[in-house]
């Protein structure tokens, strides 16, 4: 009858955007507002609470999640020990 929610997350559930931080701009405070709630993934949260999930379904995608994390550390860690064949150092623009 009840939930487990040992391991969910707490939604703080405050997004305030005020006329003095926008200096009274009504679509200021709309894209602002905008932001914050995508950044504190208000709606993503929303959306996946709206349907049932099976804990086998949840724990698959959790242990998806964290092999396509593995991975991704790992190309990053191989890309940065191999000695790159041009000589040029990634990322600098000089001219």
């Amino acid at each position: 009858m009840y939930k487990n929610r040992r391991n969910q997350k707490e939604l703080s559930g405050v997004v305030k955007v005020t006329a003095e931080e926008c200096n009274g701009n009504v679509e200021k405070m709309i894209r602002r507002f905008s932001k914050k709630v995508k950044k504190e993934r208000i709606i993503e949260e929303v959306r996946e609470r709206s349907h049932f999930k099976k804990k086998t379904i949840v724990r698959a995608e959790a242990k998806r999640n964290k092999r396509r994390l593995i991975n991704k550390v790992n190309q990053r860690r191989e890309m940065l020990s191999a000695p790159s064949s041009s000589g040029k150092r990634r990322g600098t623009n000089r001219r």
